[in-house]
This record gives C-alpha cells, sequence and structure tokens, in this order.
C-alpha cells in the first residue's frame, strides 16, 4: 500500500468516527420523589451550562463540570413536565425529557409567570450565609452589557430590588425554587417586582450570566424592553453562591 492510499483510508476513517464520537454524548434526567436526577456523558470540554424547565418554565441553571457525572437537583414541586438542556463549553446543546414525574400535569405558562406554588411548609424562610456585593455589581454590569449590544437602556439599580433580591437569595438557599418556603410566590416578595432570575452553584458573575443568557427565559427577562430598574444578589451559604435578579419597571 503506497503512502498516499494510507492517507486517504486514514482521512476515511476520520470522517466515519466523527458522527459516532459526536453521537457519544448523552444527557437524560428522571424524577424521584422530591428529586430530579440528571445524567450526562462525553461531554465535550468537560463543562457545561444546565438548565431546569418546569412545565416549559426555566426554574434554574448550574454549572457542571466533568466529561461524564450525574447531580442532584431537589425540586419543591415534583409534578408537571421537567425538561434539561446543557449546553456545553464550546456551543454544543443536549436536551432530554425527565422520566417520571406527572407529564399530565404540563401547562402553558405565559412568558413571565412564576411557577404554581405548592402546599405551604414549615420550613425556616432562609438559610444562614454572606451577601457578596462586589459580585451582585459585576452582575448588574454584565446585565448592562448585555442590554447595550441588543441596543437597549441600561436597568437602574433599585434598593427595593435591592432588598427584595437579598430576601430571596436567602430563601432560595434553603429551597431552591420560584416558589418561596412558606407557599407563595416569589412576586410576593415586593409590589416592585415583575421578574425573577434565579441560579445556584457558579462561582462568578461572568459564570452565572453565561448559563443566564444560554436560557430563553432568563434570557427574555434580561433583555426585556419593558424593564427599567433592576436588583441582584449574590449569596454564599453552606460554600455555594447563590444568585438572584429582580427586575422592575
Amino acid at each position: 500500500m503506497n503512502r498516499k492510499t494510507k492517507w486517504a483510508l486514514l482521512a476515511l476513517c476520520l470522517v466515519l468516527l466523527a458522527p459516532q464520537a459526536l453521537a457519544e454524548a448523552r444527557l437524560s434526567a428522571r424524577i424521584e420523589g422530591n428529586a430530579l436526577y440528571v445524567f450526562w456523558s462525553a461531554l465535550a470540554g468537560g463543562e457545561g451550562s444546565l438548565t431546569v424547565s418546569q412545565n416549559g418554565w426555566p426554574v434554574g441553571c448550574y454549572d457542571v463540570r466533568g466529561n461524564s457525572g450525574e447531580a442532584t437537583v431537589p425540586l419543591s414541586d415534583p409534578s408537571g413536565a421537567y425538561a434539561v438542556r446543557l449546553v456545553t463549553k464550546d456551543g454544543g446543546c443536549l436536551m432530554a425529557k425527565a422520566e417520571g414525574g406527572d407529564p399530565a400535569a404540563q401547562t402553558q405558562m405565559p412568558e413571565n409567570t412564576p411557577t404554581a406554588a405548592p402546599l405551604p411548609t414549615s420550613a425556616p424562610a432562609n438559610a444562614p450565609g454572606t451577601v457578596q456585593s462586589d459580585l451582585a455589581a459585576q452582575v448588574v454590569e454584565e446585565v448592562n452589557r448585555e442590554r447595550a449590544k441588543a441596543g437597549l437602556p441600561a436597568l437602574r439599580v433599585d434598593a427595593e430590588l435591592t432588598r427584595a433580591a437579598r430576601v430571596r437569595a436567602s430563601e432560595i438557599a434553603r429551597s431552591f425554587s420560584h416558589t418561596r418556603p412558606d407557599g407563595s410566590a416569589w412576586s410576593t416578595v415586593s409590589g416592585a417586582a415583575y421578574g425573577e432570575n434565579i441560579a445556584m452553584g457558579q462561582r462568578t458573575a461572568d459564570k452565572v450570566m453565561a448559563a443566564w443568557m444560554s436560557s430563553e427565559g432568563h434570557r427574555a427577562n434580561i433583555l426585556r424592553p419593558g424593564f427599567g430598574s433592576i436588583g441582584v444578589c449574590a449569596y454564599v451559604s453552606g460554600g455555594v453562591t447563590y444568585w438572584v435578579q429582580l427586575f422592575g419597571k
């Protein structure tokens, strides 16, 4: 076999193997009790941003690491149809519907409507932690940078929304949900709040913003033309950073 033939065969093998390698990437999820178990394998780059949605509404963003692994997401409301979306470091995207749960309960929710509240719980309304004001300020800067790219005016920092974001951050550290620990909707935290984004696990402002901007629902809040104010809190509790954005008019 001459050299030219060997190179031709090698090129053919690479072409045949490439789709197979891409096809090895896997993402799956299942609901058991009050937890969502997410599994992934052959993750390109070994890093990604995971968005969890309930009935089409994004309820959380998380960083994942490792070419293969699993994550457990506690659910305050396991009813309805859950789905997961994993955006890889190189821009790839994997999606999967969660097995189990109650898909029959799926409803079409308005774009900016909070998830339905479960029955009230006796759990504490907050968890001890530390507010990281510098990280919150960086998030505001990045939000306004994204809005500028879209030709939208900057959001002004609002004292009432900032106060409410700090309350919500301590609450999601106890129960990560758009539903408050007492069973009420997130919007009851303040009459000035018209939109909410939450996330947990990201250590830096750029990481959490990348997670939010890769999720359609969260991105829509950040770039909503009708919003004019914002309050942000980064809250560290138990070694985990929790993030809240509240938007106002």
